[in-house]
């Protein structure tokens, strides 16, 4: 539908754990307690009490309890009426489909292991029927740029929405090749593999998880509009028509008389194995049927579709703020 690599680069770009957000999660994603196993003799373990480690978190344990280390100190401090309560910028704000759920998703994509979960991440656990799928994953700030596009493609960020693995992957790509730009413009050095820090790491994620929530919605939109559409021109097709002559009165061509003289045959065929029916009724209600289904058949040409996406686009980039440009209509 449509290429990363048209979109300029969103350099704060990013996600919300809003108050809402927050209550969700202490209201639905209620904690289980933290289940422990115990651990073998190692020394790297030994400040905590009895070696136990941990292998199962509850979501809110396994989510950040700061955020101050994922932006640097010139967006935080520039404009205190420009930070959320939970200490994020709010240019992570973003009313966008699953912006919320997904946002959570992303937060889940750490550094590094915490002491306490030895050398494996944790499972995260959710209590309740049909709850979404959550799960930790590891991004070192040392990581090739084959990593970190991998990473980001084979996430569950908007696993929901069916994103092809095309765009998923020209979009993972186009935002690490930004963030290296942008990374060899701070360091001066071209580095084989980036040592990110910490914001330029979690802006990478952010990019990434901005640049497909507005693709998901781009086409949440586009299916509704297009049933709107189809809706539009079925009403204009069903208006009524002028009076026209009775069908005996056209000319018909060949062809279309012979499939007539056809379908007389085949209803005839019909009309011996049921002497009840009537000849003429069956035709008419052949007939009947045909033109229905005609009427209730609407198509939307490639032109119509392609403005209609570039509709889309325009409006939600309008709405975000975002100097995007959609695709072009040729």
């Amino acid at each position: 539908m449509h290429s990363a690599s048209r979109r300029s680069s969103v350099a704060e770009s990013g996600s919300l754990l809003s108050d809402n957000a927050s209550s969700y999660q202490s209201s639905i994603f209620s904690a289980p307690s933290t289940v422990h196993t115990q651990l073998t003799n190692d020394s790297s373990f030994s400040e905590f009490p009895n070696h136990k480690l941990i292998t199962r978190v509850s979501l809110d344990e396994a989510l950040p309890k700061t955020f101050y280390d994922m932006y640097s100190p010139d967006i935080l401090l520039a404009d205190p009426s420009n930070i959320l309560c939970n200490g994020r910028p709010k240019f992570t704000k973003r009313e966008l489909l699953d912006w919320d759920l997904n946002d959570i998703r992303s937060l889940l994509i750490v550094e590094k292991l915490r002491p306490e979960w030895g050398n494996q991440l944790p499972e995260v656990i959710t209590v309740g029927d049909n709850m979404p799928q959550f799960r930790l994953q590891l991004l070192p700030l040392y990581s090739s740029d084959e990593t970190i596009i991998a990473t980001l493609v084979h996430s569950d960020l908007y696993m929901e929405a069916n994103l092809d693995y095309e765009f998923k992957l020209t979009s993972a790509k186009y935002t690490v090749a930004t963030a290296r730009k942008r990374h060899e413009h701070i360091t001066g050095r071209n580095e084989a593999v980036m040592n990110l820090s910490k914001p330029e790491w979690r802006n990478i994620i952010e990019n990434y998880l901005l640049n497909i929530a507005v693709e998901a919605q781009c086409r949440f939109d586009f299916k509704q509009r297009c049933s709107e559409y189809k809706k539009w021109k079925l009403q204009q097709s069903n208006l009524k028509r002028p009076d026209m002559p009775p069908p005996s009165i056209i000319p018909r061509k060949n062809s279309t008389e012979t499939k007539s003289l056809l379908k007389k045959a085949l209803l005839k065929n019909i009309q011996l194995k049921n002497p009840n029916n009537n000849l003429d009724e069956l035709m008419m209600r052949s007939s009947a049927a045909t033109n229905q289904q005609g009427k209730n058949k609407v198509s939307l040409s490639k032109e119509e579709k392609a403005t209609i996406w570039s509709q889309c686009q325009a409006q939600v980039y309008q709405r975000l703020g975002l100097d995007w440009q959609p695709d072009s209509v040729s």
